[in-house]
């Protein structure tokens, strides 16, 4: 007797979400750690924004974050089938780009003592690795599945943090 499996998106797509979600949940518990620059343990009380370096990344991180999730997000929706799918799927592409860039490019570029360490500057350029993704997203748009979306991020993050790595 052969077994019928559902190829509904209902069933599939949160399947591979909380798949995927509990695997990065495990790469982070494992990997990952803040660095030095922003751990709050070990701040001083710098109060003068000159030197603390979170002053002058922040406003590019959050730059960065709009053109992400609403910049993106509002230039998939131009299209009269998809513009709700369109804004959607990118959210969820670009929650799962950034997480997954933050695994890839900390074991090529900012892994050292056994441990990634994450700070603005990683952070920033997971949000460039994902944009990466939107734009190859945006080429395909309205042909391809969620799960498909989510697999060309899985697939091209890695090849953006191996081109990217130090040089």
């Amino acid at each position: 007797m052969t077994k019928i499996f559902s190829s509904s998106l209902r069933c599939r797509l949160p399947v591979l979400v909380a798949i995927l979600e509990v695997l990065l949940l495990v790469l982070y518990a494992v990997f990952v750690t803040y660095d030095d620059s922003t751990n709050a343990a070990r701040q001083t009380n710098q109060t003068d924004p000159l030197q603390n370096s979170v002053y002058h990344v922040y406003p590019f991180f959050v730059d960065v974050q709009v053109m992400i999730f609403i910049g993106f997000g509002c230039l998939l929706a131009f299209m009269k089938r998809y513009g709700f799918g369109g804004m959607v799927f990118n959210f969820l592409t670009a929650t799962f780009a950034i997480q997954w860039a933050v695994i890839m490019q900390g074991f090529f570029q900012f892994y050292h003592d056994g441990k990634i360490h994450v700070g603005f500057f990683n952070l920033l350029n997971a949000e460039f690795a994902c944009a990466v993704v939107l734009i190859s997203f945006g080429a395909i748009l309205g042909r391809t599945s969620p799960i498909q979306l989510l697999v060309m991020a899985l697939l091209e993050v890695p090849i953006f943090a191996v081109k990217n790595g130090p040089s």
